[in-house]
């Protein structure tokens, strides 16, 4: 009888995440979660994160990480999320503002860690070639360097692997993958995901988060369960 596989998600509580969660479900015989709790703001996701776990049956331990990460991005201090009226307003080069510096590194090295404790062999993240502009810790080049810094480093049999099943799509390929692994539970699972930058339930609408979400289930075709829950927000919710 071949050994069991056994997968790793870091799991935000977002869209994209809880596709890779799906994809882990269909490859792994046992999956365990891991959620971030670094400061950001907004709770709404790791609550989401926790439901999501629950939902699928794969246990999740919320690693306190306490505020070590130290940026100007808005997820993590006081400065002014920007705002935007549609897709074509989105900049067009250069560092997302909401981009944490290394906070991927870290949340991948605490991830191994917790993969050598569960003997799995696969390390899930829902990081994107798409998003190289803005965020360049979701390139694939940096997922590989990763992978072998970190396996160098841990010196464990068999290597442990970095899966991103969502590198190279696009939103409304991404919103397909997840109906697909996830099935009946697809638009259960995606109500209960959070995207928003402002931390707006449902979403706001306005944050290059969300109008890339937007996006990406209009191109696919498919609704998004999450707009059943929005409501359009005052400036001052989104600010807060």
């Amino acid at each position: 009888m071949a050994d069991k596989k056994t997968g790793l998600v870091v799991l935000s509580g977002g869209q994209d995440s809880a596709t890779c969660l799906g994809v882990a479900l269909k490859e792994c015989d046992d999956v365990y979660t891991v959620t971030f709790d670094y400061g950001q703001k907004h709770r709404i996701e790791i609550e989401s994160a926790v439901a999501i776990s629950k939902e699928l049956g794969c246990p999740n331990e919320v690693i306190k990480l306490g505020d070590i990460l130290k940026s100007t991005s808005p997820l993590v201090s006081d400065t002014k999320l920007d705002l935007y009226d549609g897709p074509s307003d989105l900049p067009n080069g250069g560092i997302e503002q909401t981009f944490v510096p290394a906070r991927n590194s870290l949340f991948l090295t605490v991830a191994f860690n917790r993969a050598v404790w569960h003997k799995a062999s696969h390390v899930y993240t829902g990081v994107c070639q798409e998003d190289f502009g803005g965020y360049p810790d979701c390139r694939h080049v940096f997922i590989q360097a990763m992978e072998a810094a970190l396996n160098q480093g841990l010196a464990v049999e068999p290597w442990i692997q970095i899966k991103t099943p969502l590198m190279y799509l696009t939103k409304a390929q991404t919103v397909q993958l997840g109906k697909q692994m996830l099935g009946d539970k697809f638009e259960r699972v995606m109500k209960g995901t959070h995207t928003c930058y402002a931390g707006v339930l449902g979403g706001c609408g306005k944050c290059h988060a969300c109008i890339l979400r937007d996006r990406g289930f209009s191109d696919a075709g498919i609704a998004d369960p999450l707009w059943d829950l929005r409501k359009v927000p005052t400036l001052e919710e989104i600010a807060d």
